[in-house]
């Protein structure tokens, strides 16, 4: 009787490198050890040389990005699930 074959999907894994670093790596901003070892990762993880493809559409964002206040409504009921209190 023969098995499945088990596989691990297309996913990322703790190995993988970030997706900044990704971005780092195509922008040719890492030192030669660090964007060697991506070089490396990249020829044998699908995954990974996938994600580099996408961030090749990716625009850097410019300037900082200030989240929006949360309404203080919000913010009462969320510290009240929470149990914090001031």
């Amino acid at each position: 009787m023969k098995t499945a074959k088990m596989t691990i999907g297309f996913r990322k894994t703790a190995g993988c490198p970030a997706s900044a670093t990704l971005l780092s790596y195509a922008a040719d901003n890492l030192p030669a050890d660090v964007a060697g070892g991506v070089k490396a990762h990249l020829e044998v993880c699908d995954f990974c040389s996938a994600e580099l493809r996408l961030l090749a559409h990716h625009t850097p964002a410019t300037g900082v990005y200030n989240a929006p206040e949360i309404p203080l409504d919000l913010r009462i009921l969320a510290e009240s699930m929470l149990g914090l209190k001031k």
